[in-house]
């Protein structure tokens, strides 16, 4: 009984990594481009995957979602887009993250986005209070860019044409809605800057600066 009972159990293992594994072929076999050693957890989903492109050894973990919109068919006429996602080499994108592009969204190198962030180059209309907010255009206001070595805590957005800089920390839960410099630490809602990294002294310093420090 312990034998078979072992047996079952390998079975359904091998099933379930073969089955992951055909998820993959699937989903890379149709975005616009696909590097090598590309890492596909369970229940991840492609939407516009042609205008999705994945770069060497990035890491998609479980219930990732990229959605890269070419039409919002509710508003009449719909709304038609040419986006582009574009996850640069040894990117980490953790559990349940969802990214949606109407634009362009670039994920640098090595950025690491933890746990159910959003990250969204766009945003539902609300001016005419008369028709419901599925019936008006989405905004696109431009492009986001996270840079290379950037880290998002867990929960954080980034909402609208945000540009966040190289080297980045973004603190969990944050919303980030304007640029965020390199070498930066920002918290809260919306996100300040409360840190930068110093290369003369290589420490990390609040920001704005102390007045014994800008002296």
């Amino acid at each position: 009984m312990t034998f078979l009972l072992r047996m079952l159990g390998a079975l359904f293992m091998w099933g379930r990594r073969f089955e992951t594994w055909c998820i993959r072929y699937y989903l890379l076999g149709r975005v616009g481009e696909a590097g090598r050693n590309i890492s596909i957890g369970e229940h991840t989903q492609f939407y516009g995957s042609a205008h999705i492109r994945l770069g060497d050894n990035v890491i998609l973990a479980n219930r990732v979602t990229l959605r890269a919109l070419t039409h919002y068919p509710w508003t009449q006429p719909p709304q038609t887009f040419s986006p582009q996602i574009d996850i640069q080499r040894g990117a980490f994108i953790n559990n349940g993250c969802q990214i949606s592009c109407a634009n362009k969204v670039v994920i640098g190198e090595e950025v690491m986005l933890a746990e159910n962030c959003f990250v969204a180059d766009n945003n539902h209309g609300f001016s005419d209070p008369d028709r419901s907010i599925r019936e008006q255009p989405l905004t696109v206001g431009g492009e986001v860019h996270i840079d290379e070595g950037a880290w998002l805590g867990a929960n954080v957005c980034v909402l609208g044409a945000v540009h966040i800089g190289k080297h980045c920390v973004i603190g969990a839960n944050a919303v980030v809605t304007r640029d965020i410099p390199p070498y930066s630490l920002a918290v809260g809602a919306p996100a300040k800057v409360i840190k930068q990294y110093d290369p003369t002294t290589k420490q990390w310093r609040p920001y704005p600066p102390q007045k014994d420090e800008s002296t």
